[in-house]
């Protein structure tokens, strides 16, 4: 009979496609203990079609059955009160408040903060936690981190093509996009009836949050050469002849 716990190797384990990391321990001194998962033949018959595997020895070696979190869900959240003095306003007050953060495979991707009935906020926590565990641009269980994943990715704002410029934000749960082929994105037609100078939408850098439902994550081609098109608008702007090429 098989050892199951020295050297295992279970049948039909499914190797190929982008291998897929696991923590297979908690973390030792601040790092994660890792290990590929796929899935594999059972190890006894009449049982489950596949069983979830763990590569457990780093090469192959060993494989321990895997039965636990396919992504780490870390979630803080501290309450706390405040007293608030305004003489000009004639008030002394003491007010709730609190902050939360939720972290997916230990990359801290949203924060908030607390009404003053804080457990009723718990399901809009997982709400946003069931959303980016989804998220279409974010595979959390790749050896590569969220923040490599998202910079330089394509994708449209509204109507316009972008990129990723930065994940420095990723931890408020946000990123920084920059317009494709324009200096700065078009107004957008949320404040086309205000009169404000710092309008976000006619910057050439704006911040959206993760979930922002006016980002379209699936540009995986380029309109155009994107080079090309920003040369096709410089020279647009600057009354110059359009360079050949096609930008569609």
């Amino acid at each position: 009979m098989a050892d199951h716990t020295d050297g295992h190797v279970p049948d039909r384990l499914y190797t190929g496609g982008t291998p897929h990391l696991v923590e297979i321990a908690p973390p030792r001194g601040g790092v994660r203990v890792m290990g590929r998962e796929t899935i594999g033949a059972p190890d006894h018959d009449n049982l489950d079609q596949h069983w979830r595997w763990a590569d457990v020895s780093g090469d192959g070696s060993h494989w321990s059955r895997f039965m636990g979190h396919q992504v780490q869900v870390d979630i803080e959240f501290h309450t706390a009160n405040r007293r608030e003095v305004n003489a000009w306003k004639d008030r002394d007050e003491i007010r709730a408040e609190g902050t939360w953060t939720l972290a997916l495979a230990r990359q801290q991707c949203w924060e908030g903060y607390l009404r003053q009935n804080p457990l009723d906020q718990l399901l809009e926590i997982h709400r946003i936690a069931t959303r980016l565990l989804n998220h279409e641009a974010i595979d959390w269980r790749r050896e590569v981190s969220a923040v490599e994943q998202l910079e330089g990715r394509r994708v449209y704002y509204d109507r316009t093509p972008a990129v990723v410029s930065s994940a420095c934000v990723l931890e408020q749960g946000c990123v920084m996009l920059r317009p494709v082929g324009l200096d700065c994105f078009p107004t957008s037609v949320h404040s086309l009836d205000r009169e404000d100078e710092d309008d976000p939408f006619e910057r050439d850098e704006i911040k959206v949050e993760l979930l922002c439902e006016r980002v379209w994550w699936w540009r995986d081609k380029p309109a155009g050469d994107e080079t090309e098109l920003r040369r096709r608008a410089e020279s647009e702007s600057q009354g110059l002849p359009v360079p050949d090429g096609d930008a569609s």
